[in-house]
């Protein structure tokens, strides 16, 4: 079984299956023991933050960014119609909504849980969790995306995975653990820190903390999160809080 955690969300429905975080959900890569300390690319980080973010500035964003997820968000949002388009820019410096960006849940190993909490008709928060064992039954690797979307484009993507061993119905050694952000909201860079794992009592554990550094003056502060996993041989806890 799986299950949420209550959060201070507006309301939350689960659905458990195959189904993929759309655009934006990362798949998890090579674990490494130590995620490198990264930033993102030059162009998206100012000295001095602008006033605001304007359906010009952010299309233009879009447009310098090189990477898929931008070149896909840039074409769902020229599609949108122009009430839509200044929403959708307004919504982006909220911090607010970015602070609201949180979620809890666990569950059982090798099942999928996927929920969708709505912070208004807008926008949307999507938490997936893949549970899973490889080679054979003796690694098992957990990943926790937390996604939050606007008119369905997804803008922020969070990601922190985990795989440790279990032998003789214990879990042993140090896990590896890493990170992963996709990130196209113009009105913050999000840097990523070090990722730290331990493994002992029976249990692995992986964490890491993410930092919202504000691009434009109407985001006001930056945002910092924690985000976490603690795993057992057969059940998994995880969450994305503000720290």
């Amino acid at each position: 079984m799986h299950s949420r955690i209550p959060t201070r969300r507006l309301a939350a429905s689960a659905v458990a299956g195959t189904a993929a975080l759309a655009v934006l959900a990362p798949t998890a890569s090579a674990m490494e023991a130590n995620a490198p300390h990264h930033t993102q690319t030059v162009a998206q980080v100012q000295a001095k933050p602008t006033a605001q973010l304007t359906v010009k500035s952010y299309t233009t964003y879009l447009k310098q960014q090189k990477t898929p997820e931008a070149k896909k968000t840039l074409n769902a949002f020229a599609k949108l119609p122009a009430g839509k388009q200044a929403k959708f820019v307004k919504y982006l410096q909220n911090r607010d909504i970015y602070k609201a960006l949180i979620d809890q849940a666990k569950g059982n190993l090798n099942r999928k849980l996927k929920v969708v909490d709505p912070y208004n008709r807008d926008v949307k928060f999507v938490t997936e969790v893949t549970a899973k064992t490889l080679k054979g039954k003796s690694t098992k690797q957990i990943s926790f995306t937390v996604t939050e979307t606007i008119f369905g484009i997804p803008v922020t993507s969070e990601t922190l995975n985990l795989r440790y061993q279990v032998f003789k119905g214990k879990v042993t050694g140090t896990p590896s653990a890493n990170s992963e952000i996709k990130n196209v909201n113009a009105a913050i860079t999000l840097r990523k820190g070090k990722v730290a794992r331990t493994g002992h009592t029976g249990l692995a554990t992986a964490s890491t903390v993410w930092k919202a550094v504000p691009r434009v003056k109407s985001f006001g502060k930056g945002v910092d999160k924690v985000q976490e996993i603690t795993a057992n041989t057969r059940n998994w806890k995880a969450k994305l809080a503000n720290r």
